[in-house]
């Protein structure tokens, strides 16, 4: 009976110890999510490629509608076309949409189905690798249910060609989840889209692997008027 004042007591300090040791160890912050173009450029060998067998499987549905990024005082329509003579020129009389063109990368190429843009400069490393042909007039789409998807026969290389000027838009608007997958290549590739040549602006290539099977390109969430869509292309590397 003696003993109880002092278990008591002791019990006490050590409930407080525990609570004041616990107290000062908080939380520890979440790391920063680094953005993808920051990322380490990829050491992947790229001297080495040859075209991947890829399969177009579903664009995206824009029956219901589609929620759009507005950067400006003007909302910004779901097929964007310009309005300046030299680009309304360069629209496409027929839209071939979305679509895979086997060896299809090379200068001359079309990267666009809605826009008759040329690549007109290519690193050699990356002539002949499968096309993925997107459109520019859907470059301000925001919205989570947007997807391309196509799929790999084998594992491989996805490569994703983002206007460079996209970048700043991405720092003040968010950057889509879905591109955090791809790290820089440190490679270039040009066109002759009018506004891009007159900025001296040029697609950024950047990269991830792939496993095979599905591969989902996500909204590209872009200014409507100062961006250029994203196209994408594939390969694999020789054994």
């Amino acid at each position: 009976m003696g003993f109880k004042p002092w278990i008591s007591c002791t019990l006490y300090f050590v409930c407080c110890l525990f609570a004041i040791v616990a107290a000062g160890e908080a939380e520890p912050e979440a790391p920063a999510v680094v953005p993808f173009w920051e990322l380490p450029q990829s050491t992947i060998d790229l001297r080495a490629l040859i075209a991947a067998d890829v399969k177009f499987i579903a664009g995206p549905d824009t029956q219901r509608g589609l929620i759009l990024l507005q950067t400006g005082e003007a909302a910004p329509v779901l097929d964007f076309v310009p309005i300046r003579a030299d680009l309304a020129r360069l629209v496409a009389e027929k839209d071939s949409g979305y679509q895979i063109i086997p060896k299809g990368l090379k200068v001359g190429t079309m990267p666009f189905g809605d826009r008759t843009y040329k690549i007109s400069g290519l690193p050699a490393e990356f002539t002949g690798l499968t096309l993925l042909q997107t459109r520019m007039g859907h470059k301000a789409v925001a919205d989570a249910t947007y997807s391309v998807t196509v799929a790999a026969a084998k594992p491989g290389l996805v490569f994703l060609a983002l206007d460079q000027r996209v970048i700043d838009t991405y720092k003040q608007h968010g950057t889509p989840g879905w591109l955090q997958e791809y790290s820089p290549t440190g490679k270039t590739i040009n066109t002759d889209e009018p506004v891009m040549t007159e900025s001296n602006a040029a697609f950024q290539v950047f990269i991830r692997k792939t496993a095979g099977g599905r591969i989902v390109f996500g909204p590209p969430s872009m200014d409507i008027q100062y961006n250029a869509m994203y196209f994408a292309f594939f390969g694999e590397e020789k054994q």
